[in-house]
């Protein structure tokens, strides 16, 4: 079984911020720091997803598919909540990420890639609609709450998975999603 509610990990506290002595004698540094900030970034909409044919309809669900792996590593969901606004489906593994990090868990691993999309569209009164077939391939995923007792695992696999698209001034939104 593929863990597609539990939709990886890093979660911490910031350390306390340490701010220099304000005196003159307190030296500048010489240049500002290189370091690359580590952790996951979050996803930008590729130009490729912005349109309504079928091209645009397959781009756009492996980019919705990019925020829900963000959303696992990091617990951030404002991204994903905002591509599926009235997708049911969708908030129930949303709000699983939620509880799993509220609970001072953490998601690790569980990243989904699609494979071999199909968009057909959908006669619709309402707009433009896109039902996007494809393979989803979710690696190993591990559930680490607090103790041990509620861990889970789930593993790695492939399945038959379909999301209905529909086109709107700001672009698509997923109005549910699950195995085909």
């Amino acid at each position: 079984m593929i863990s597609v509610l539990a939709l990886g990990a890093c979660s911490g506290d910031d350390p306390e911020p340490k701010v220099a002595d304000p005196s003159p004698s307190a030296t500048l540094p010489s240049s500002p720091s290189t370091t690359p900030v580590s952790g996951p970034v979050e996803p930008t909409m590729p130009a490729e997803a912005r349109g309504t044919d079928a091209a645009a309809a397959e781009a756009f669900v492996k980019f919705y598919w990019e925020m829900v792996n963000y959303a696992q590593a990091t617990g951030d969901v404002e991204g994903v909540r905002d591509l599926a606004p009235q997708c049911g489906t969708c908030d129930a593994a949303i709000n699983y990420i939620v509880d799993v990090y509220d609970r001072g868990g953490r998601i690790e691993g569980g990243e989904g890639r699609f494979r071999h999309l199909r968009a057909n569209f959908l006669d619709h009164e309402g707009g433009v609609r896109a039902l996007v077939r494809g393979d989803l391939a979710s690696a190993e995923q591990r559930v680490d709450l607090p103790g041990s007792r509620n861990d889970q695992s789930f593993p790695g696999g492939t399945l038959p998975f379909e999301l209905l698209l529909e086109a709107g001034a700001d672009g698509w939104t997923v109005l549910t999603m699950g195995q085909q």
